[in-house]
């Protein structure tokens, strides 16, 4: 096995941010929970589990999970941890623990994934206290990045004797164990005192079971789809996790990924080898990773790429060379990734007439080396014409196929299958004019490109009416697979649907995805990664003007789930009464039990959380009394690092009830408000939101919104949007109103900072970059302007106390430096300075060696400086 796997197996992990499920704590419930455990269920198989965030997001954003939140569990002379596990693949680094048993606070058993020089011998390592055991194994690729397998963990008090079975083989090793131990289990990250730890390889667990002493006391399958809690089918104890990424809900809702801006037209294409996906601008190519979540931008040394509307994009599936053509000029453009120039331009000025084939659908026939572009529209006329591009010669060709079945149509789906390109659905007529008759077509055709002949392979019916599809068909998992929407709304949504190649049978799975249809300023595509087994979606905008093409990126893990009532209701669909009267009944008895509950428990003691005073304000006036340092979820509260989460009086997360344009326009009223202090006016605000629009379509669409946005804010006493001096505000009282933002400016822009200054600001930054979740141009500059605050104002105190006088701080300081800017060379000075004199060398070289590995993929060269170096300099 390799030290990393190569860029080809790339994938990426993500972290869902859901409330957690309170109601699992109920005794009634959990019964329910315990019973429908007792069913068969699914082998792991990536059908369910808990995938762990890993080395893709920021330390404090990793996953843990601990099977024993209550207490340690003890046994006289058998413990017994059994469990499925499986690596995300598509990764670059797995190195981290698979779990920690914690015996007494002081003594731990770790099970490590070493992907590192020294562990030759085998990856799999189990280490007692501060030593390596014995025990190192591997396991084969297709079984530890395929389906999984069973691990089981036995710690033998009589026998003092350690065992490990995995794979089909079994490792033992003697240890201290004396009967009577007690141990915590931890998987993945902690935060356990002197055992905590950050490295957590990108893996998936599924059906943990815990013996004592002979008894199965826990069983976790963790099939949950929310909540940060997993029931226990033999146990009350509740297994509890941070930041879980549930395998059941990457299958049953689109993930949103990357927001890419781009200047002009664009146009896209997906590597499926490297599951890289590519947007092509006029003067960049952007590379986005769909395993890794990074996307990189690359200036062209070769100048302006002047592309033509109806331009799209492939990849060669055997050469992984990079295209771009136009049907109209018969011209084709090679991106040559080494040198970043294109081989070939497009005709410029662009001509007038535009194109005829917007929308057309493409495919890449490798026997033939060709690429075959189908149909399209343009002035009001449907196409079925078909072009072949051979591609070793560079020569277009028309095709002179039957098309009496192939009818004219543009917003059809076209996809490879093993015996030539399906194209399902499209609008069109049949003469072709538009102004005849213009219609959905429902039928599904296949074209053999070796015969180039067309052939009908059926009559959808009437499953598919009014609905027209994003330009790609994928196949997977015996299906194949569909974006579908409405074509005549502007605010649509794409519909993923799955079909049969062998008969009309249609449905619709997952959870929608917005999607702005603008006829020819809009663009729908649909990409399936075969290595890491996800969908990806695109959704594409283009503004009024041509200047500037808008890319949203949407991932779903395969098999995708069937959409239930608790992700969508399908529009239009009758909601069955009886549920909710059953699920109000629930609730008043669960409710009369709470009260109970509270009103019979003692006394609680004062946690009012401690207050930082004498900051002065530099920003709003008046400025809030007192800025609290600690940041759980409060009520009437609004938190703007990491994700951004809001609260209402009750205490409850009302975050998703803002929809996507809902949030934005929330966002930079409470922005401009907080950093400008005046708000915002409706011109800015059109340009920023609703450029593409005309002045009384932007209006209306700003009245609408913030209406909506007001009905949301009602929940919120003292916090209202209101209209001041011609400008947009967000009115709050800042004694009742809890915005980690303004908290942080007033910390920062104080004349001196001290110690408990910088606590209260390391609270605030530890959750995580600044709406990290958060991609819009107009944010950019917000987001540059507080990382740099952060870098300074940490950079600054540190300079102002010995690295020796608090190494941990140092360490801190460092950490959340790291967030805003995760290749600052004086912060990795400062921090693995700091782990030297701790004496955790070892810690202070991974520091080394993760910085340069950020820092070749942010500069694309490698860090010239050495540890010995960087631990003589000054910081």
């Amino acid at each position: 096995m390799s030290h990393f796997m190569p860029p080809e197996t790339t994938m990426s992990g993500q972290r869902p941010v859901s409330p957690p499920d309170y109601l699992m704590n109920l005794p009634l419930l959990t019964l329910i929970a315990a019973l429908l455990f007792i069913f068969p269920k699914p082998a792991l198989a990536q059908q369910h589990g808990l995938r762990f965030a890993s080395y893709e997001v920021l330390q404090d954003q990793r996953t843990t999970l601990n099977i024993t939140p209550a207490k340690p569990v003890c046994f006289s002379e058998k413990l017994e941890l059994t469990f499925d596990l499986a690596f995300v693949p598509k990764q670059k680094t797995y190195f981290g623990y698979i779990f920690r048993l914690i015996g007494n606070d002081k003594h731990n058993i770790d099970l490590v994934y070493d992907n590192g020089i020294a562990a030759a011998n085998g990856r799999f390592r189990v280490i007692t206290g501060d030593r390596l055991s014995s025990i190192a194994f591997n396991l084969p690729d297709n079984i530890l990045f395929g389906s999984g397998t069973r691990f089981r963990v036995n710690l033998d008090a009589t026998a003092r004797k350690l065992t490990i079975a995995a794979g089909g083989r079994t490792f033992a090793q003697t240890i201290d164990l004396a009967p009577g131990s007690c141990f915590q289990v931890l998987f993945g990250a902690n935060q356990h005192k002197v055992f905590q730890t950050t490295d957590v390889p990108p893996m998936t667990l599924a059906d943990i079971e815990l013996t004592l002493d002979g008894k199965t006391t826990g069983s976790w399958p963790l099939d949950e789809r929310s909540g940060a809690t997993a029931h226990n089918g033999k146990g009350k104890t509740a297994a509890v996790s941070e930041n879980p990424v549930w395998v059941e809900r990457l299958r049953e809702v689109w993930q949103p990924r990357k927001r890419i801006i781009t200047s002009g037209f664009a146009c896209t294409a997906l590597d499926q080898k490297r599951e890289t996906l590519y947007l092509i601008g006029e003067d960049s190519l952007h590379s986005y990773s769909v395993a890794s979540q990074v996307a990189v931008a690359y200036p062209y040394a070769s100048g302006r790429l002047h592309l033509a509307k109806g331009n799209q994009a492939f990849v060669d599936t055997a050469s992984g060379n990079l295209y771009t053509y136009n049907a109209d000029q018969q011209r084709i453009a090679r991106f040559d990734f080494t040198t970043r120039k294109w081989d070939n331009n497009f005709i410029f000025p662009i001509p007038e007439s535009s194109t005829e084939y917007w929308h057309s659908n493409k495919f890449y026939s490798a026997p033939d080396s060709s690429l075959y572009v189908f149909g399209g529209y343009g002035h009001l006329t449907y196409k079925n014409s078909i072009h072949r591009l051979h591609l070793p010669t560079g020569q277009w060709s028309p095709v002179a196929a039957d098309t009496g079945i192939f009818t004219p149509r543009y917003l059809a789906a076209g996809g490879s299958g093993a015996k030539g390109m399906y194209l399902l659905g499209g609008y069109g007529s049949l003469t072709g004019q538009q102004i005849l008759n213009p219609r959905n077509w429902n039928d599904l055709l296949l074209f053999n490109p070796e015969t180039r002949h067309w052939t009908k392979v059926y009559e959808t019916g009437a499953d598919l009416p009014n609905l027209n599809f994003a330009n790609s068909l994928v196949f997977s998992d015996n299906h194949f697979y569909a974006l579908t929407f409405p074509k005549n709304r502007y605010n649509s949504a794409l519909q993923l649907m799955q079909g049969s190649l062998e008969k009309p049978a249609f449905k619709s799975i997952s959870a929608a995805i917005p999607y702005s249809f603008h006829d020819t300023h809009s663009f729908a595509d649909l990409f399936f990664c075969p290595g890491s087994k996800q969908l990806v979606a695109l959704a594409m905008t283009r503004s009024e003007d041509d200047k500037q093409t808008v890319l949203h990126v949407y991932t779903l893990l395969t098999p995708v789930r069937e959409t239930n009532a608790e992700v969508a209701m399908a529009a239009g669909e009758e909601v069955p009464v009886w549920p909710f009267v059953l699920g109000a009944a629930a609730l008043a008895g669960i409710a009369a039990w709470l009260y109970y509950r509270r009103r019979n428990a003692p006394a609680r003691p004062d946690t009012r959380r401690e207050q930082v005073q004498g900051i002065e304000p530099a920003v709003i006036t008046p400025a809030r009394k007192t800025v609290t340092p600690a940041y759980a979820p409060a009520r009437n509260s609004i938190a703007l690092f990491g994700d951004l989460q809001v609260t209402d009086a009750n205490g409850t997360d009302i975050t998703q009830a803002f929809t996507p344009l809902i949030k934005e326009l929330f966002l930079v009223i409470l922005l401009y408000t907080i950093r400008w202090k005046r708000g915002i006016n409706s011109d800015k605000l059109r340009e920023l939101l609703w450029a593409d629009k005309t002045a009384e379509s932007a209006r209306n669409n700003r009245s609408v919104n913030l209406t909506k946005l007001k009905a949301i804010l009602a929940r919120m006493p003292h916090c209202q949007i209101v209209m001041t001096a011609g400008h947009w505000k967000l009115d709050f009282d800042e004694n009742e109103v809890q915005i980690d933002y303004l908290d942080f400016l007033n910390i920062t822009s104080a004349k001196t900072i001290d110690r408990a200054m910088v606590e209260a600001l390391i609270n605030i930054t530890n959750k995580g970059s600044f709406l990290s979740n958060m991609e819009f141009e107009w944010l950019d500059a917000f987001k540059s302007e507080i990382s740099n605050i952060v870098v300074n104002t940490y950079l600054n105190y540190a300079g102002s106390v010995p690295v020796s006088d608090d190494a941990e701080l140092m360490i801190r300081l460092a950490n959340n430096i790291s967030y805003f800017d995760p290749a600052n060379e004086e912060a990795m000075i400062l921090k693995c300075k700091s782990f030297a004199l701790l004496g955790k060398h070892s810690l202070a070289k991974s520091t080394f060696e993760s910085f340069t590995r950020e820092y070749s993929n942010i500069y694309g060269e490698e860090f010239r400086r050495e540890l010995p170096d960087i631990l003589k300099s000054e910081v």
